[in-house]
């Protein structure tokens, strides 16, 4: 086997996702996508190039050698950088048409010496920060902006955007006060386009859609909120080969550190997947993978580039051999089942998919 394992990505279900988050969002909004950290895993290159086909037109990553990769991609797209403005990269930003989002006054200050020295008024989008204390512009520094709007002369504003804390929790009183500190900031800047939504945000209320929704994880099937389940299509399957299959005896242990003892006599399959192709460590003795219907539960450790699997849930006649592939995600696991298991997000499950899989990209629309 000249792979770890196949990861499939289906594109067709990509942008279906598109086009459901799309629809949902305010008739007057726009749905822009987030695709850093290489389309979450996915494969930036093809991912962006089927969000464009099916409408797309503004696309966020983190840095700025994301950005370049996209822009390889489509010369004409609307793309911002998450991650802010470095000033010692600045004809960088200009030759490949790129806007940051500027996350501090410090960053405001030197993008506007830049757009001074271009003699061009250079776009770009401001972030507040509404409660996450992550990037973006603290209290502080969004009165001493408000206060003197001069600040952003030689700029062309786009957007200014916020993001969700915690989007996923319906109840949470958090998004309300978020969405209530951002509105107070918007009303410095009339006529200023605005965006607050992630995945979960396209799922509340369409008052907090604005004029712009960011969605990421739901394109690529993660359902963080129960309603995405009606909805969003999984886009990920993953499969693993089988390189051993042998007996274990009642009172022997499984992998390093001997975590697991079996308990009876039975059967391992050992499979050619491990952490460092993203089957997070923290599946030790909690996750299982699949056989058919077949629910074959991790026994012990993860190792770097093996696990071991039980087969006691598998009727002999029934058993795999050599070669045969199980299933890490798919019809009987999604990216949010495993995330589950490993106490985690599904965006930790999706973006820490290896680089060892043969990647196959399937793109049937019916």
């Amino acid at each position: 086997m000249a792979f770890s394992g196949e990861l499939t990505i289906d594109i067709a279900a990509l942008m279906r996702n598109y086009k459901t988050l799309d629809a949902m969002s305010a008739a007057s909004c726009e749905t822009a996508v987030s695709v850093k950290a290489d389309a979450y895993g996915l494969g930036a290159r093809d991912v962006v190039s089927a969000l464009s086909e099916e409408g797309a037109r503004r696309f966020f990553v983190a840095t700025l050698d994301e950005a370049i990769t996209v822009r390889n991609v489509l010369p004409q797209a609307d793309i911002h950088i998450l991650n802010g403005f470095m000033d010692d990269a600045r004809d960088v930003y200009r030759a490949h048409n790129l806007s940051p989002v500027l996350n501090s006054l410090s960053e405001i200050e030197l993008y506007r010496s830049f757009s001074h020295d271009c003699e061009e008024a250079l776009p770009a989008i401001i972030h507040f920060d509404t409660g996450m204390n992550r990037l973006g512009l603290v209290s502080d520094e969004a009165r001493i902006l408000c206060d003197d709007l001069s600040l952003l002369d030689g700029i062309d504003l786009q957007f200014i955007m916020s993001h969700f804390s915690s989007s996923e929790e319906e109840e949470n009183p958090i998004n309300t006060a978020q969405y209530k500190r951002f509105k107070d900031l918007t009303l410095y800047f009339k006529g200023v386009k605005q965006s607050l939504c992630n995945s979960g945000g396209v799922f509340l209320s369409q008052e907090y859609h604005l004029d712009m929704t960011r969605p990421g994880i739901a394109l690529y099937g993660g359902c963080a909120v129960s309603k995405m389940e009606e909805v969003i299509r999984p886009v990920v399957s993953l499969s693993a080969p089988i390189l051993q299959i042998h007996s274990v005896k009642k009172g022997e242990y499984a992998g390093y550190n001997e975590t697991h003892c079996f308990d009876k006599d039975g059967h391992v399959a050992i499979i050619s997947i491990g952490y460092a192709d993203g089957v997070l460590r923290s599946l030790a003795n909690n996750g299982a993978l699949y056989w058919r219907d077949y629910k074959l539960p991790i026994r012990g450790r993860v190792s770097m580039d093996l696990l071991i699997c039980d087969l006691s849930a598998v009727p002999l006649q029934d058993y795999p051999v050599v070669g045969d592939m199980v299933e890490v995600l798919g019809a009987h696991q999604s990216i949010d089942d495993l995330a589950k298991d490993a106490g985690t997000a599904a965006y930790e499950i999706i973006t820490s998919l290896g680089a060892r899989y043969k990647r196959n990209y399937i793109s049937d629309l019916s």
